[in-house]
C-alpha cells in the first residue's frame, strides 16, 4: 500500500484516451509518467483499460511482480466497493464507503531511484489470473452508478489521489463504454486524446473529445477539463496526404484548446506530433533509455514536450537520466532471458508435435521440424537459455524435448549431458537423435572421462540399431564422434588418496580423510538460478586444507536423540540464543523440544532411527555441535563442514554436476524423481556416493555448511533435498539467504572434524 501524501498544492488528473487501439496512448502515458517522476514529481499510473490491460509493460523490469499474477488493482477495487454497498444500501451512516475508497491500496511501487523525491507508481488493472476476464465481463457498471454509488466514490477517489500526487494519470479504454465515460468525463483534470491520422481514428476521437469539453462546464460556463490532441504515428515522407490529414484533425479539434492562446496552440501543433518509428513498434521500451535529448524530432523529445504543457512549465534539467543509468535501464528492457519467452517456447514444442503427427516423414517435414528448432534458438534470449532447455526438456511431450536440446545447443554446459544421453540412447525419433548428437559434438571438450565411456557405450549401442548408414546425417556425426569420446575416456583421472577411520569420538563417529591434490581448486560455473534462494557461486575457487576429515553421513535421529535425552535443549551453555527463543522449536505436540517432524522429545519417528534427523534448524544443529564437542572433552574440534570443503568432497577436482558425475541418475539419490516424499536411511543409494566415499551429497536433506559472508541472522545449506527435482540437486548449487531458525521437513546436516577451534560456524 502507498501511504505518503503530499502537503500543499493539489496534483492534477490527467487521462490518455483513443478512440481506437494502435495509437500509442499506454507508451505516451508511460513515457511522461517517467518524465515526470524522474523531474521530481510524485506521479501515479492507473490502468483503466480493463479489457485490454497493457500498461504494466512498459514498467516491466521495474516491477516485483513482472506479470501482475498476484497484484491487484481496478476491477478488485471496484468489484470490493460492490460487495459491500449491497450489504450497506440501508446503513443510516452516509459516509460508510470511506472506508472502502482508498484504491492506493493496490498501488505497486517501481523499483527505481528517483531524484529530488520523485515517485512513480503504478494501479494495475487488476491480478491477471485465469478469472480476471471473467471478474471484467461480469461487473455491471450502470447499477455500480445507479444503485451503489459509484459516482460519489470516485469523487472521494479524486480528492485522496489529488492530495497525495502532482500528477495521475489514467490510461483510458477505447471507444465508448462506461468505463471510458468514468475517464473522460468524471475523473479528469485534463485529457490528452491520442489518434491516429486516419478518418476513423481522427473522427472518433474529437467527437468524445468534444463530448467531454461540452459537458465539463461551470455553471457560468467556464471550462473545467482541458483537451490535448495529441496525433501520432506520424508518416513524413507522405507530405500531401499528412497536410490534408492533419488540417482535417486541426479543424475537427478546433475550439477545444481555449486554454492556449492562438499563438501557443499553433506552436503546439507543431511541436507534439509523434512520428511513427520502427524501433518502439517491437517493444515496450520507454524513449529516455533509449533516445538522445538533443534530437529534437525524436520520440523522447515529443514525449518531453508534452509532459512540460501538462506540468504547465518546463522541467527541471533533472528529467534526464544519468547516462550509466540510461544502460542499466535500456538493458533491463532489451537483455531477454529465455524464461521470459517460455511459453511461446512451449507453444513451439507443441506445433512441432503437430507436424510429426499431420506431415509423413520426408524432407518436407524435416524442413519444418528444422524451422521450429531456428525459431527456438531465436527466442533463446541473452541468458538462461540452459536452464530454460533443461525445464522443457524434461516435459511430457516430444516437443518440449526438441526445444529444450535447441535452447542447449545455444548454450552448452557440462549438465546437459544427461539431454544428449537421453536423447541419443533413449530418443523418441530419428530427429531427436540428431539433435542429442550435436548437442554432444558441443559438450566433449569439457567432457570427464566417465561420462566420454557413457556416451562411448551410448552410441555403440545405437549403431545398427536406430543409428544406420542410410541416415547420413547421424552417421556422419558418430563417425566423428566416437573417436573423440575414445580418446577422453581412455585417460584415466588422478583418484585423490583416501582414508576411513573410526575417531575415538564420543559416539564414535566414522570419518572419511581425504588428502586434496592442491590447496586451490577453481570452478568455472553457469550462471544459474532456481528461484531466488537456489543458485551457483559462479566461476570462484575453493581453498582447502592439507587434509579434510568429514563424516561420510548425515546425523541420523538416533544420534541427534542422544543430545535431546540428554537435555541439549535446556541446557543454556550450547546455545547462542535464550531460553524463550529456544522454545520456537518444538515437536508435533507443541509442548516438548525437539525436531519439528517427531511426535515429542521422547519417541523418534517409526521406523526412522537410520534417517538423517530433520526438521531443525542451523540454530538447532549448532547446538548440537556444542553439545558433541563437551562430550569429546576438549580432545577434537567438531563443527559443520566449511562450505569450500564440503564442495570439493562432493565434486572432487573434476567438478562434477552430481557427486558421482556429470549425468543424472534416479537411482543414485533421493530426489523428487524418486517420489518418496520423505527422508531415507543414510547408509541408502551407495552408487550415488561421491568420489571420496561421501553418501547423499545429492538429495535427501540439504545440509547446513558453515559459509563465509553470512550474516548472523542467515545461513546456506548445500545439496538439495528429496523435494527437489534433478535440476536442484546439483553439487554446484547453494541454497542462500536462510534463515538460522527455520526448520522445514528436508533441512539436516553432518559433521566434520578439525585439528583446532572452528573459524566458521
Amino acid at each position: 500500500m502507498i501511504s505518503e501524501t503530499k502537503a500543499g498544492a493539489q496534483g492534477k488528473i490527467v487521462t490518455f484516451y483513443s478512440y481506437k487501439g494502435g495509437t500509442g496512448r499506454s507508451m505516451a502515458l508511460a513515457n511522461v509518467a517517467w518524465l515526470l517522476a524522474n523531474a521530481g514529481k510524485r506521479v501515479l499510473t492507473i490502468d483503466w483499460d480493463l479489457e485490454a490491460p497493457g500498461l504494466h509493460r512498459y514498467f516491466e523490469p521495474f516491477l516485483d511482480d513482472k506479470n501482475l499474477e498476484h497484484s491487484t488493482g481496478v476491477i478488485d477495487f471496484v468489484r470490493d466497493f460492490a460487495v459491500a454497498a449491497v450489504s450497506k444500501i440501508e446503513d443510516s451512516n452516509s459516509r460508510w464507503f470511506e472506508e472502502f475508497g482508498d484504491i492506493l491500496a493496490h498501488a505497486i511501487p517501481l523499483n527505481w531511484e528517483f531524484p529530488n523525491g520523485g515517485a512513480l507508481h503504478l494501479v494495475p488493472a487488476g491480478k491477471q489470473d485465469s478469472a480476471y476476464g471473467v471478474r471484467i465481463n461480469s461487473f455491471d457498471w450502470h447499477n455500480f452508478y445507479e444503485q451503489l454509488g459509484g459516482g460519489p466514490l470516485f469523487e472521494m477517489v479524486k480528492a485522496n489521489l489529488r492530495r497525495a500526487y502532482d500528477f495521475v494519470l489514467i490510461d483510458s479504454r477505447t471507444g465508448v463504454s462506461d468505463t471510458s465515460g468514468i475517464c473522460t468525463l468524471q475523473m479528469p483534470d485534463e485529457l490528452v486524446v491520442c489518434f491516429t491520422l486516419n478518418r476513423q481514428s481522427v473522427f472518433g476521437a474529437s467527437a468524445a473529445a468534444r463530448h467531454a469539453f461540452t459537458v465539463r462546464h461551470t455553471p457560468s460556463g467556464e471550462p473545467t477539463v482541458k483537451i490535448w490532441p495529441l496525433a501520432t504515428r506520424i508518416e513524413p515522407s507522405e507530405k500531401d496526404r499528412l497536410e490534408i490529414a492533419t488540417n482535417i484533425a486541426r479543424a475537427r479539434f478546433s475550439g477545444l484548446m481555449v486554454h492556449l492562446d492562438p499563438l501557443k496552440e499553433e506552436a503546439y501543433w507543431g511541436e507534439i506530433p509523434v512520428s511513427y518509428e520502427p524501433y518502439y513498434a517491437y517493444t515496450e521500451v520507454l524513449s529516455p533509455f533509449r533516445d538522445q535529448y538533443h534530437q529534437t524530432t525524436s520520440m523522447l523529445a515529443r514525449m518531453l514536450k508534452l509532459s512540460e504543457y501538462l506540468n504547465g512549465e518546463p522541467l527541471n534539467g533533472d528529467y534526464l537520466i544519468d547516462e550509466s543509468r540510461m544502460s542499466e535501464g535500456l538493458t533491463a528492457f532489451t537483455s531477454h532471458s529465455a524464461n521470459d519467452f517460455y511459453e511461446e517456447l512451449r507453444w513451439l514444442g507443441l506445433e512441432y508435435d503437430d507436424i510429426r503427427k499431420r506431415l509423413r516423414a520426408s524432407n518436407a517435414r524435416t524442413n519444418l521440424m528444422t524451422s521450429i528448432v531456428n525459431r527456438a534458438q531465436i527466442l533463446a534470449g541473452q541468458r538462461d537459455a540452459g536452464t530454460a532447455g533443461e525445464r522443457l526438456f524434461n516435459e511430457a511431450n516430444d516437443g518440449a524435448r526438441i526445444v529444450g536440446l535447441a535452447l542447449a545447443r545455444k548454450d552448452p554446459q557440462r549438465h546437459h549431458s544427461g539431454m544428449a544421453l537421453s536423447a541419443i540412447a533413449s530418443s523418441k525419433s530419428a530427429f531427436e537423435q540428431f539433435q542429442g548428437l550435436v548437442l554432444l559434438q558441443s559438450l566433449i571438450s569439457t567432457m570427464h572421462p566417465a561420462t566420454a565411456a557413457q556416451f562411448e557405450d551410448a552410441i555403440t549401442a545405437q549403431l545398427g540399431r536406430t543409428i544406420l548408414d542410410d541416415d547420413p546425417s547421424r552417421a556422419r556425426l558418430t563417425k566423428r564422434i566416437l573417436p573423440m569420446l575414445a580418446e577422453i575416456s581412455e585417460k584415466s583421472s588422478v583418484e585423490a588418496p583416501i582414508s576411513t577411520a573410526l575417531v575415538g569420538a564420543p559416539k564414535r563417529q566414522s570419518l572419511i580423510s581425504i588428502t586434496p591434490t592442491s590447496s586451490l581448486i577453481r570452478y568455472m560455473d553457469p550462471d544459474e538460478r532456481h528461484g531466488p534462494w537456489v543458485v551457483t557461486r559462479g566461476n570462484h575457487a575453493l581453498r582447502l586444507p592439507k587434509t579434510i576429515r568429514i563424516a561420510p553421513y548425515p546425523v541420523t535421529n538416533l544420534e541427534y536423540f542422544e543430545f535431546v535425552k540428554s537435555g541439549g535443549y535446556h541446557n543454556t551453555a550450547f546455545w547462542p540464543i535464550g531460553g524463550s527463543s529456544r522454545a520456537q522449536f518444538l515437536t508435533s505436540d507443541k509442548k516438548s523440544m525437539g525436531p519439528a517432524n517427531w511426535a515429542n522429545s521422547d519417541t523418534i519417528p517409526q521406523g526412522q532411527e537410520h534417517h538423517p534427523v530433520s526438521s531443525i534448524s542451523f540454530l538447532e544443529a549448532k547446538a548440537f555441535i556444542n553439545w558433541y564437542n563437551s562430550e569429546a572433552n576438549g580432545a577434537e574440534e567438531w563443527g559443520l563442514p566449511i562450505e569450500d570443503q564440503w564442495e570439493f568432497v562432493a565434486r572432487s577436482e573434476d567438478g562434477r554436476i552430481y557427486p558421482w558425475g556429470d549425468i543424472f541418475d534416479p537411482s543414485r539419490c533421493n530426489s523428487a524423481e524418486s517420489s518418496r516424499h520423505g527422508t531415507c536411511p543414510v547408509t541408502d543409494h551407495k552408487e550415488g556416493a561421491s568420489k571420496f566415499g561421501c553418501f547423499h551429497m545429492a538429495g535427501n536433506v540439504w545440509e547446513f555448511v558453515a559459509a563465509e559472508g553470512t550474516r548472523e541472522s542467515d545461513c546456506v545449506l548445500r545439496g538439495g533435498s528429496f523435494k527437489n527435482s534433478l535440476l536442484e540437486v546439483r553439487s554446484y548449487l547453494r541454497l542462500q539467504l536462510v534463515p538460522v531458525n527455520l526448520r522445514p521437513a528436508d533441512f539436516g546436516f553432518r559433521l566434520a572434524l578439525y585439528d583446532a577451534p572452528l573459524a566458521v560456524l
